[in-house]
């Protein structure tokens, strides 16, 4: 089914179909490698994946990623993951071919993560020459912590000093006593957290993308079946909001996090 916008104001719009939808994922650790696979069992075939760092230990033990395939490129790997996971997805790994905001069913997806201890560790892709106004979802994986960005444009996702703060605040908020002077920031000991959190933010993440891009803008115009929805209350309402913030995730727990007020970037969201 193609998407096709409506000619009168009084004929509904049509919504995009899930093969419709074309999603460029920037850093494949172990959590985009697994909402990648979901994207694919869930229709999704247009699936442009990009990085060329090779599948480590802690990939295999915490990913998708299969031993067998351990030192090949991650982007090489994950492409023959999904063709074996759904016969209809086509993914490459070609950023330059992916299509500008022009089109209204592209949306990136950015993950960065902390492979080792301390938060210098911070990895993700390389980042290429995309329209700025693309669609962007910004993560960033600390062990068994997830913290994710509002929605914003590619021009204005966080920079490597918002995600690293952003990671300092998720250590923080979950370190049993404050440190001592000069005491290095550590991570807490992955074990089944870990794993729980990477299974929940895993559909979470899915999710986001697809409805942001399969939203039908025409719903509202048609009669309600039912009782309205309850308005949120203040402080709760959509990432994507005017009371946006960032979003913690470790295990069950979720938990706001404020931005960097140092950097400029959360204006994107937060507004002057």
């Amino acid at each position: 089914m193609t998407h096709r916008c409506p000619i009168a104001p009084e004929e509904p719009c049509t919504p995009p179909a899930l093969d419709e939808l074309r999603v460029l994922a920037l850093g494949l650790d172990p959590l985009t490698a697994a909402v990648c696979l979901a994207l694919a069992e869930a229709g999704v075939c247009l699936l442009n994946v990009r990085d060329p760092a090779p599948v480590g230990t802690a990939d295999v033990r915490h990913g998708p990623y299969p031993a067998e395939f351990q030192g090949q490129p991650r982007e090489l790997v994950l492409r023959t993951l999904l063709r074996r996971r759904s016969p209809r997805c086509a993914p490459l790994s070609a950023p330059e071919l992916f299509p500008s905001a022009a089109v209204p069913t592209a949306v990136v997806l950015h993950t960065w993560s902390v492979p080792g201890d301390l938060v210098a560790d911070l990895a993700t892709a390389s980042s290429p020459d995309l329209d700025p106004a693309l669609p962007t979802l910004s993560v960033v994986r600390d062990g068994g912590s997830v913290v994710v960005w509002p929605l914003t444009d590619w021009a204005h996702r966080p920079c490597r000093a918002c995600v690293a703060s952003a990671v300092r605040d998720a250590r923080r908020a979950f370190r049993g006593s404050p440190p001592t002077p000069g005491e290095p920031l550590l991570p807490r000991q992955d074990g089944t957290v870990a794993v729980l959190t990477r299974t929940v933010a895993t559909g979470e993440i899915a999710g986001r993308l697809l409805s942001h891009v399969l939203r039908d803008d025409a719903a509202p115009r048609a009669a309600p079946s039912g009782p309205p929805p309850a308005r949120p209350p203040s402080g709760t309402q959509s990432p994507d909001g005017p009371e946006a913030c960032l979003v913690l995730r470790r295990g069950l727990t979720i938990l706001p996090l404020a931005p960097d007020p140092r950097c400029l970037c959360s204006l994107a969201f937060t507004g002057p």
